[in-house]
């Protein structure tokens, strides 16, 4: 799982908003903030300059090879592996993941040991390379997951590799319904040897069967085909939680943007929406996470060590001397400042009270 790596509504609440990402919530915190490197294999012209196939390999190959071709089609395996890509990274960054790609153009010169070198700068959570199959047999057709042959070099993440492909190809074929050819190790490919992350390659399907390279350039199936592939890393993106589930019935103040999270299995699973900060009821807790009821039912926001457990209150506060206000309890840079005056309070935490002001709630100090 990504954390094992990284240490990886108009409902009875009144000012619940669920906002779809991409809004100015879209970089929502939870738990972690996992990064996935996209490789677009290919590029509009191949290198045959040599490199070495892994950091200790004597074994030297072409740098990055042109691709196969549609049979049918005539597109271009380079062409298609990026318009794959764009619509997969779209599809993450609206659940809060940052994406981080090895090329958005086609003119580029970057070797399959560069591309692995850009995904372990970044330290990514996962490294998914995208590409299309071709055989001698127009017959062939289905599309399969590569993973990372055992090695010592890459016996930290072999199994998280595995794992990933497993579950990008589990969701694959139930959005596409296409053939599985199942999960192939490899040893001999450059890309996975100098990878030093979680990795996996995405065979999309075979550009030399006529039907299956239509299907990959008809826009629908490809977004399905994308769709699952997020799908896949979603799930094995899921956060473990721990401890048990327990009851609560508690006030809680949101400081900053939370994402909405679904339990299956006793994992959190990533939803692509939001709630701006704010109170909530919560029904439930485990752990680090709280159980909230929304218009899309009942989900879970990860509310972090720092718990603020409020109380609600409807009082006239005097204040008597100058008093700085606070976007959260949290922030350690005022918002502004009250003259000397009486405030309506709304809740408490702490020594803490929001109020309301011209510039929304706000938060005040009271020693």
């Amino acid at each position: 799982m990504l954390h094992m790596r990284r240490s990886w509504l108009a409902i009875a609440i009144i000012g619940f908003l669920i906002i779809e990402i991409g809004s100015p919530v879209a970089n929502a915190k939870a738990p972690d903030q996992p990064i996935i490197c996209v490789d677009p294999g290919h590029q509009r012209y191949g290198n045959n300059g040599l490199e070495p196939t892994g950091p200790d390999a004597k074994e030297m190959k072409p740098k990055v090879s042109s691709g196969t071709r549609g049979v049918k089609t005539k597109k271009p395996e380079y062409v298609l592996s990026l318009e794959a890509a764009l619509l997969i990274k779209d599809k993450l960054e609206k659940l809060g993941y940052q994406v981080v790609m090895t090329r958005e153009t086609h003119d580029v010169n970057i070797s399959n040991k560069e591309r692995a070198l850009m995904c372990n700068e970044v330290n990514a959570d996962l490294a998914v390379r995208l590409h299309a199959d071709g055989d001698s047999s127009a017959q062939t057709q289905g599309i399969s997951l590569l993973t990372p042959a055992w090695s010592e070099h890459n016996k930290t993440f072999y199994s998280q590799s595995k794992e990933a492909a497993q579950s990008v190809l589990n969701e694959v074929l139930k959005t596409t319904g296409a053939a599985s050819r199942g999960i192939v190790a490899r040893s001999d490919l450059s890309g996975f040897n100098w990878s030093e992350v979680p990795t996996i390659l995405v065979e999309m399907g075979f550009m030399t069967n006529s039907d299956e390279d239509e299907k990959l350039s008809n826009p629908d199936y490809l977004d399905r085909l994308a769709q699952g592939v997020v799908n896949g890393i979603n799930v094995y993106g899921a956060v473990q939680v721990e401890g048990t589930e327990k009851a609560q019935q508690a006030h809680l103040y949101l400081p900053t943007p939370s994402r909405l999270y679904e339990l299956l299995d006793g994992k959190m699973i990533r939803t692509a929406m939001s709630l701006t900060p704010q109170t909530v009821q919560a029904s439930a807790s485990w752990g680090n996470w709280h159980q909230v009821d929304t218009w899309v039912g009942s989900r879970w926001v990860y509310t972090g060590p720092t718990l603020i457990e409020i109380q609600r209150l409807d009082k006239e506060l005097e204040l008597s001397n100058y008093t700085a206000m606070y976007r959260s309890p949290l922030d350690e840079q005022p918002i502004g400042g009250l003259t000397p005056q009486k405030v309506r309070v709304k809740a408490q935490w702490q020594r803490w009270y929001m109020i309301e002001t011209w510039q929304g709630d706000a938060w005040i100090l009271q020693k």
